[in-house]
């Protein structure tokens, strides 16, 4: 397996995009952002368009990118399935896509075929599986920035006029009358927030 730069980095032929899908990996470029000061804020936004536009599961489980795709990459050559021609068989036997459970956390990820220059193996977290939640992108998208925002200025990221300025200054939305319960923007946060020790 090729050196990965960090916990984050997934190896070929994985394709797997944390900012859609790895709770801990936002996390940790959300601090990444808040300590290289205001001025790194102007940058995130446009980082964030990776996200899309739709519904999506976040993993917040304790596994970390780099393990995910180590667990499936071993199923899949222990099974006989790593090579592009027999993964892409063995998804087309069951209408393009297959679930593996990794055994490490008992979290579910759903396998598609990528197109991505060699990264065939395109990996995403489970719907309704353990470790994950459903968000929808611009819930994520203004967590995310309102918690690089507080973390680079100071304040509560559950404040609502931070949360509205954060919105309009830098991904142009529209302001929230309030913070939805608990699958909303809130819970959100909370599941971004760095954990104290």
């Amino acid at each position: 397996m090729p050196q990965l730069e960090s916990a984050d980095d997934v190896p070929p032929p994985v394709l797997f995009n944390a900012w859609k899908h790895h709770a801990a990996a936002i996390r940790r470029r959300v601090a990444e952002v808040a300590c290289a000061g205001p001025a790194a804020l102007a940058g995130l936004a446009p980082q964030l368009l990776v996200i899309g536009t739709e519904l999506m599961d976040l993993y917040t489980g304790p596994l970390s990118p780099a393990e995910v795709a180590a667990g499936v990459l071993g199923q899949l050559q222990a099974d006989g399935r790593l090579d592009l021609a027999a993964y892409r068989d063995w998804l087309e036997g069951n209408r393009g896509y297959r679930v593996l459970t990794l055994p490490a956390d008992a979290s579910a990820w759903v396998l598609r075929l990528g197109a991505e220059g060699g990264r065939y193996v395109h990996v995403h977290p489970g719907r309704r599986t353990p470790h994950t939640r459903r968000v929808r992108a611009n819930v994520l998208k203004t967590a995310v920035m309102v918690l690089a925002h507080a973390g680079a200025h100071g304040g509560d990221p559950l404040d609502v006029a931070l949360v509205n300025r954060a919105r309009r200054d830098y991904l142009g939305l529209a302001p929230l009358p309030a913070l939805a319960g608990e699958g909303g923007l809130g819970a959100v946060i909370e599941a971004l927030r760095e954990h104290e020790t």
